[in-house]
């Protein structure tokens, strides 16, 4: 405290003239840590100077006060800090309409007692990084204020919130959150390390993130925008790079979740290894959250081995998820993808390591790009899919691709004869230890490729009915006795024993060049293969190690 009651003097002194005077050839300027060659946009408009002295600071900016814990900014305009400042607020007291633009040049902030930058006037902040400067922000365990009007985060604005610059900035959240806006929170470049108690970025409008480097490791979610007022907030992801490890969500929207462009290297509650299925699962739930105790020096953060969330997904979105850009390396116990509403995927290549069903949502449509399942208690569960383009692969302990539950004819849901999969064209392949795919409903093929791989003594597809009149459809496994099959189209049924991981070939006489290729994970004996591209009177040989067998379609 009695370096926080040193500020006020200082200030003071230098706004009347007095004080520490530049010596002979020296400038405020030549105070600040040094700038690099190629000037921003900025230095082209009028600016203050904000050199922080540990437990003092110098300004030439008649808007800037100081109290005995506080230095305030009261008017929008540029101010270039640099410096140490030690256990004091950098308060900036705008109004809604105004901005303030915080240009950090080699800074190093601490507050013990509360949000090391606070703004609570509704202005908009923007934090621009100087080129080749390296900054450090800091909080407290405990809030001075805890459960006010302060929101309780290392950075926290009530207006918009804008980072961009090519310098680095670093945040150590010990209280709870990092970042957080309750408007709009957009990062535009830079490079952010970031690591917080509970939440990294949190806005409560809107999420952007368009460029930069960021690296996140939280307790609970790594980027996220929800409303408390209206339960509405949307993320929007179109560029830079991301790497979020999260005891919780990795990326969350209240509303909307889309992303165009970017790359995205998620892992949650410690990855798909982590995840509480099986026997030896006491319940949910156990694998996310934040940790029991805060954080001494000798814990971590971050904090596994006592956890509370019951959510630890990728991406999750309270209304719809889109992706239709963009790289996604997702390692999750809980699903990776999750929309309450839609999901719609064209166009962005994700790679999934899921723990508990990799994709959850009411409608999935893939029309481009490619996404690969690796592992998952269950590959994905929706109420109907379209596939139309693009690619999905699936490898699944359980189901791999489940609609409206499953089939199951013992029970009666007159909901589940409603529901659909309809496929025009992509690529969908499925290995799975019980059921490939299981649709409580019906099937319509009329085009691309379905490849399903069952586990033993499983049927690859279940279904009401299903309906193929065009593409490609190759079941590893017998089909049921009660599937309603309707189709005009070439046909092969054939006992076949097929090792699981040996590759199945369907080749045509005249042809080297496998029409198809197909490797299930687990050994079948039977296999069923339509397609409009096979031709009657034409001997076609399935091969798979050492067994070849030639047929012609009925």
């Amino acid at each position: 405290m009695k370096r926080c009651l040193m500020l006020l003097l200082p200030v003071i002194l230098l706004l009347a003239g007095c004080g520490h005077a530049p010596q002979e050839n020296e400038s405020l300027e030549s105070m600040t840590a040094p700038m690099t060659a190629d000037h921003s946009q900025w230095q082209q408009e009028p600016y203050y100077i904000l050199q922080f002295n540990v437990d003092s600071v110098i300004s030439n900016a008649p808007n800037v006060t100081a109290t005995a814990s506080r230095v305030i900014i009261s008017q929008g305009g540029t101010y270039l800090l640099s410096g140490t400042l030690q256990d004091a607020q950098l308060t900036v007291e705008i109004p809604a309409g105004e901005t303030a633009r915080l240009v950090l040049c080699g800074v190093d902030m601490h507050c013990e007692r509360g949000p090391v930058i606070y703004s609570n006037g509704g202005g908009t902040v923007v934090l621009l990084l100087e080129n080749g400067t390296e900054n450090t922000l800091s909080d407290g365990k405990s809030y001075l204020y805890s459960g006010s009007k302060v929101r309780e985060a290392a950075i926290s604005v009530e207006g918009d919130l804008l980072i961009t610059g090519g310098g680095s900035l670093s945040v150590e959240a010990i209280h709870n959150d990092a970042l957080r806006s309750e408007g709009t929170l957009a990062v535009a470049e830079g490079t952010l390390e970031i690591t917080a108690w509970r939440d990294g970025l949190v806005a409560g409008q809107e999420l952007q993130i368009s460029g930069g480097q960021l690296s996140i490791a939280c307790g609970r979610t790594g980027l996220s925008a929800s409303s408390a007022k209206s339960g509405q907030g949307s993320v929007t992801l179109a560029g830079g790079t991301v790497a979020l490890i999260c005891g919780g969500d990795g990326i969350t929207a209240a509303g909307s979740l889309s992303a165009t462009a970017g790359e995205y290297h998620i892992t949650t509650g410690g990855g798909s290894g982590n995840a509480s299925y099986g026997e030896t699962a006491e319940k949910w739930g156990l694998w996310g959250g934040l940790p029991q105790q805060r954080p001494t020096e000798e814990q971590p953060i971050i904090n596994r081995e006592q956890i509370v969330s019951d959510s630890a997904r990728g991406l999750s979105a309270g209304k719809s998820l889109a992706l239709s850009g963009g790289t996604f390396t997702l390692d999750c116990s809980d699903a990776a993808l999750y929309s309450v509403g839609s999901t719609k995927l064209s166009g962005s290549r994700v790679t999934i390591s899921g723990g508990d069903t990799a994709i959850t949502t009411q409608q999935l449509t893939l029309s481009a790009g490619d996404v690969s399942i690796l592992t998952a208690r269950r590959g994905a569960v929706a109420e109907d899919m379209t596939l139309s383009g693009g690619s999905l692969s699936i490898t699944a302990m359980e189901e791999g691709l489940a609609l409206s539950g499953g089939y199951d004819k013992s029970e009666s849901d007159p909901a589940a004869d409603l529901r659909k999969m309809t496929v025009t064209g992509g690529s969908l392949s499925i290995c799975a230890g019980t059921h490939a795919l299981d649709i409580g409903g019906s099937l319509f093929q009329s085009g691309g490729s379905l490849l399903l791989g069952s586990g033993r003594e499983q049927n690859p597809l279940r279904a009401a009915t299903a309906h193929i009149s065009g593409g490609t459809l190759l079941a590893a496994g017998p089909l049921p006795e009660e599937l309603q099959l309707y189709t005009s189209l070439p046909r092969i049924s054939v006992e076949l024993w097929l090792t699981g991981g040996r590759p199945l070939t369907v080749t045509a006489a005249e042809e080297s060049t496998p029409m198809l290729s197909f490797t299930p994970e687990t050994s079948v004996g039977y296999v069923t293969l339509i397609s409009d591209e096979l031709e009657k009177e034409t001997t076609y040989y399935l091969v798979s190690g050492s067994a070849r067998i030639g047929l012609s379609p009925i």
